[in-house]
């Protein structure tokens, strides 16, 4: 019985480790992406219009500086 646990436990553990690197990806993707944190910063209530500017203006520069390049 152990061996056979031993022998399952590779391939479970492959799974879980896969799921954990997918599962990261789309929090990356939609969470923690420049362009997601500007649409959260932008529909906040409580940020004044002069932070949004700035802030959007911050995050912004480097993707139309990469998009140029």
């Amino acid at each position: 019985m152990p061996v056979v646990a031993m022998v399952l436990s590779i391939p479970f553990t492959l799974v879980i480790l896969a799921a954990v690197l997918a599962l990261s990806a789309v929090a990356e993707q939609r969470v923690l992406s420049p362009r997601a944190m500007v649409i959260r910063v932008v529909r906040a209530r409580r940020t004044s219009p002069d932070f949004v500017e700035a802030f959007v203006a911050r995050e912004c520069a480097p993707l139309h500086a990469r998009r140029g390049s």
